[in-house]
């Protein structure tokens, strides 16, 4: 609309107001009412056209508010520029705004990562696909119900995760579904969204990194086994033989006992070369899984012949052998299990170092399947390093180099047992599933 008729209101307002006050008020004239009468319909003209003016302002920020691009000011086509261009920004800005949504979203689908938003009650509000390929929609629709502490692990783990007032939490969470073990990371970031406080978390399973992390592990095991051990393997059981060919008739230089201990001693170094050529040979490729030769094999023999071949690193350990009093020969290979015990054995023995009436403690014993528990009296093992005792090349010892346990448990899976830690009051604890 033009401005003129606001303008001359103004122009003859400010007249009529000027010659009122040049006039003398004590003679009413006509003249002097007719100006009065002027000023009040300018007074009139003038606040319509305010009121026209307000209106057309908050129809403006209407338009604006509701991105109306279709809002025009006809009557006033120097403003109607301005608003095109305004209205021209906000289009782009809302294009743009939900291009990005579609991008954001589109991205959540395609996202391998689990990511879960919860309310400040820890209700799940919205997951995307990937978090019900991990989690399983009956989690999910017991998430949406709320965690509370009252749960059943691992439900409520996520719960005090979720409790924790920290801004941003990272870390690993165990998980167990449909008897499946599982270690996830997971992100926890907790803001304002639209001004109502969330909680955004991720999750990924890193199972798979784990195992990838083995076979890496093993790859370079493979070279350091095959550099420094396997040359030198062969002569060593050469000159063990030619040793024992070379030993004197028994009572002739030395006594029977004298003999037979060394005897038993040449014995067990060509054995037990025997026994890593055999060893080093099944594991030429790691990348290939282990070939084992399963026998039937009295365990009570091999627990003897072993705890016999670390006599020096057990002389100041009191050892204690449990056994039943009836043992079947089990499906083992000989020289992959003989392996697995020196490695948990001497892990014990390094730890009772500074241990006053050290002690280990071997017992065979039946519980659905056969399970051989070797615990010391040591320090045990540290809470936070538990869940990383199998990992390759790590090591609670400063010169350790991480690759005893995690070798020793490949090797049980390879003939179909298993080696777990098992946490006691005192000390440290490893268990054998025997096949």
């Amino acid at each position: 609309m033009s401005r003129w008729p606001l303008w001359a209101a103004i122009a003859l307002l400010s007249g009529c107001s000027v010659l009122l006050g040049a006039s003398d008020w004590q003679v009413f004239t006509l003249t002097k009412c007719l100006l009065l009468l002027l000023v009040l319909a300018a007074a009139v003209v003038i606040n319509k056209q305010l009121k026209l003016q307000q209106r057309q302002t908050a129809l403006v920020l209407k338009a604006l508010a509701n991105q109306d691009v279709s809002f025009r000011l006809w009557q006033q086509p120097e403003l109607q520029v301005l608003l095109t261009q305004v209205q021209q920004q906000l289009s782009q800005s809302r294009q743009d705004a939900a291009a990005k949504a579609d991008y954001l979203a589109a991205l959540l689908l395609q996202l391998d990562i689990a990511v879960l938003e919860f309310d400040q009650d820890n209700r799940l509000l919205q997951a995307n696909p990937a978090a019900e390929r991990l989690l399983g929609n009956a989690v999910l629709l017991q998430l949406k119900q709320g965690v509370s502490a009252q749960d059943a692990a691992p439900l409520s783990l996520l719960w005090q995760k979720l409790q924790h007032p920290l801004p941003v939490q990272q870390g690993e969470l165990p998980w167990q579904q449909q008897g499946m073990q599982d270690r996830l990371a997971f992100s926890l970031v907790q803001s304002y969204i639209l001004g109502k406080p969330r909680k955004l978390l991720t999750l990924q399973s890193i199972r798979q990194q784990l195992l990838q992390q083995e076979v890496q592990a093993y790859q370079q095991l493979t070279r350091v086994l095959t550099h420094e051990i396997a040359n030198s393997l062969t002569p060593m059981v050469s000159l063990a033989q030619s040793s024992k060919a070379l030993l004197p008739e028994p009572d002739t230089l030395m006594t029977a006992d004298t003999y037979d201990d060394l005897l038993l001693a040449t014995d067990t170094i060509a054995q037990r070369g025997v026994h890593l050529s055999q060893f080093i040979a099944a594991f030429k490729q790691l990348s290939t899984p282990v070939s084992t030769q399963l026998q039937p094999l009295d365990i009570s023999e091999l627990l003897t012949r072993v705890c016999q071949l670390l006599k020096p690193q057990l002389a100041t350990i009191q050892v204690h052998l449990v056994l039943p009093q009836s043992v079947p020969r089990l499906w083992l290979d000989p020289a992959l299990t003989e392996q697995v015990l020196i490695n948990v054995l001497k892990n014990a023995v390094e730890a009772l170092v500074a241990t006053p009436a050290a002690s280990i403690t071997l017992q065979l014993y039946k519980q659905q399947g056969w399970l051989l528990d070797i615990c010391d009296n040591g320090p045990g093992v540290a809470q936070t390093a538990i869940d990383k005792l199998f990992i390759p090349f790590y090591s609670t010892k400063a010169q350790g180099s991480g690759i005893g346990l995690s070798l020793a448990r490949m090797l049980m899976q390879a003939q179909g047992g298993e080696l777990e830690y098992v946490q006691q009051p005192i000390g440290a604890c490893f268990r054998l599933m025997l096949s």
